[in-house]
């Protein structure tokens, strides 16, 4: 269940519009295509904590949406790869899939952030909230549940790099 609970961690960072002097609007595509860093500090219901490192390398598809590389360092753990492929479904809204998940991956744009949601192979639920504040520097607050209990949680920046 580690394993699996640490694998939501690594997470989308995944989805992002030139966020101009305001930060929005958000558009997860733009924001995640080419290439993107995160920190992150996964805790776990036990009290146990560690750092997440994720690169990303986003890829236009042709069609609107993004297929999204990651590599996800936790911890002295043994890097882990990852893919999003994610399509335009409508207005503010994006579907697709994601290695790490079991069904679709969802992905909804409010008027103050990006929200995305999945359930892991392992069953557990996802529901991450993607902000992107006046600075360029996206939040990523990740919840992980499980019975509708919470068990992990992860708070990531996420930095556009050069290209």
């Amino acid at each position: 269940m580690k394993r699996a609970i640490a694998l939501a961690a690594g997470i989308l960072c995944g989805c992002g519009s030139n966020p101009g002097a305001t930060g929005w609007p958000f558009d997860p595509v733009h924001f995640f295509t080419g290439h993107t860093h995160g920190e992150a500090r996964l805790r776990l219901v036990t009290g146990a904590s560690r750092q997440v490192s994720i690169d990303s390398i986003g890829t236009p598809d042709g069609g609107g949406g993004l297929v999204l590389d990651q590599t996800i360092q936790e911890g002295k753990q043994p890097a882990r790869t990852r893919r999003w492929v994610i399509h335009p479904a409508g207005p503010n809204h994006w579907t697709g899939t994601l290695t790490d998940a079991v069904g679709p991956v969802t992905i909804d744009r409010t008027s103050s952030e990006v929200i995305i949601h999945y359930r892991m192979k392992s069953g557990n639920e996802v529901e991450q909230h993607l902000q992107l504040p006046p600075g360029g520097l996206v939040t990523n607050h990740m919840e992980v549940s499980r019975f509708g209990i919470n068990v992990a949680t992860l708070d990531e920046q996420i930095r556009k790099l050069p290209q």
